[in-house]
């Protein structure tokens, strides 16, 4: 459908995506590359940027539970697909829709065992898993005391291969934290030893994450890089470029008095004679209810535009009493290049990610090649 149909848009610059993942493959040199495309491909349009991200050669791609996984193979998404966050009650589901569950814990790995030794379907026999390390995160994952457990279980299952063993790193981002981060990189290489050692062959390992792979953590001791935000733009680098910008148009200016209130619960009421703006931009859209009455600003012609009363379900209200050439139609812009993700993100106490992955389905997602 044409975009100008549309109120709220989040343009997507393809030719911007393209360029970053060349930058980083230059970087990665001879690791692999998997790309996360959780969460609506951190809000950007899981699809059309996993087909995208399918034609650069990327080596595979992770999601956080079944269903983001399922919907990439129902559209046709061939590449290696990492399930992250498995459940008990899904394993089934993914296996049959050929995706690689991470096993976390016992009753996860027990689950698998299970379903593959009651199937009567026909089981692969290269079903591949990944095994998560807790190595500090202390979020889901299997302690190093776990390990031989887990190996004991890997190698009384023929139809179950291992396609790595990785961590999580709590605070690559931090310098004052580098002893902790380079701990835990010890901590995976020791459980990739015993691994390796009890198994008879080799076994891939992936950490780093964009902060870790930006700082150049050790990455000659592993196999993949598992990143996210790097693939997006969303971080502040010079030979980055953010893919994203979104937009949304006037579509309503007013007038308002001295004493008058606006939107629900009349938390704002107006000192003076104001000129306001309504925008098709609400909670609904991944627009937090909190940013109104100023905390947040949205950019126009070099000026920064402040929310007025509480943020609604499908629209916000700025102030534009300093701005005297805007008219209905005229787009503002939540953030894009004149009005980077990463400035609002520290203005809004809160980080890029947060920002994109929280926007809604119903935002028409523009592709611009």
């Amino acid at each position: 459908m044409q975009q100008d149909l549309y109120g709220t848009r989040l343009y997507v610059n393809f030719s911007h995506l393209k360029y970053n993942i060349a930058y980083i493959k230059k970087l990665a040199k001879n690791l692999k590359i998997i790309a996360m495309i959780k969460a609506n491909a951190y809000g950007h349009g899981d699809i059309a940027i996993a087909r995208t991200l399918q034609a650069l050669d990327i080596d595979y791609f992770g999601v956080a539970d079944f269903e983001e996984g399922i919907r990439l193979r129902n559209h046709n998404i061939t590449l290696p697909i990492m399930v992250m966050n498995p459940g008990i009650n899904n394993i089934s589901a993914i296996i049959e829709n050929n995706l690689e569950p991470v096993i976390y814990s016992n009753s996860i790995f027990s689950t698998l065992i299970e379903y593959m030794k009651n199937s009567q379907k026909d089981i692969r026999n290269n079903v591949r898993v990944h095994i998560k390390i807790n190595t500090g995160m202390n979020r889901w994952g299997f302690n190093l005391s776990d390990v031989p457990i887990v190996i004991n279980k890997l190698a009384s299952q023929k139809n179950i291969t291992i396609g790595s063993v990785y961590t999580h790193l709590a605070s690559a981002e931090n310098e004052h934290d580098d002893t902790f981060t380079k701990n835990q990189i010890n901590e995976l290489i020791k459980a990739q030893e015993v691994f390796q050692k009890e198994l008879n062959h080799p076994v891939k390992t992936h950490i780093s994450n964009t902060s870790a792979f930006l700082r150049n953590f050790e990455s000659n001791r592993l196999n993949y890089m598992r990143i996210g935000l790097l693939i997006y733009g969303g971080i502040e680098h010079k030979l980055l470029k953010p893919i994203a910008e979104l937009k949304c148009p006037i579509s309503q200016i007013r007038e308002i008095e001295k004493g008058d209130s606006v939107g629900y619960g009349r938390n704002f009421i107006a000192e003076s004679k104001l000129k306001i703006g309504v925008l098709p931009f609400g909670y609904a859209d991944g627009l937090q209810r909190a940013l109104g009455n100023g905390v947040l600003k949205f950019y126009f012609q070099n000026q920064l535009i402040p929310t007025v009363g509480n943020i609604s379900m499908d629209s916000c209200v700025v102030d534009l009493s300093g701005v005297d050439n805007i008219s209905v139609g005229d787009d503002v812009i939540y953030f894009g290049e004149k009005r980077p993700i990463w400035d609002l993100a520290n203005e809004l106490d809160t980080i890029p990610y947060e920002i994109t992955s929280t926007l809604s389905r119903r935002i028409k997602r523009v592709y611009v090649h």
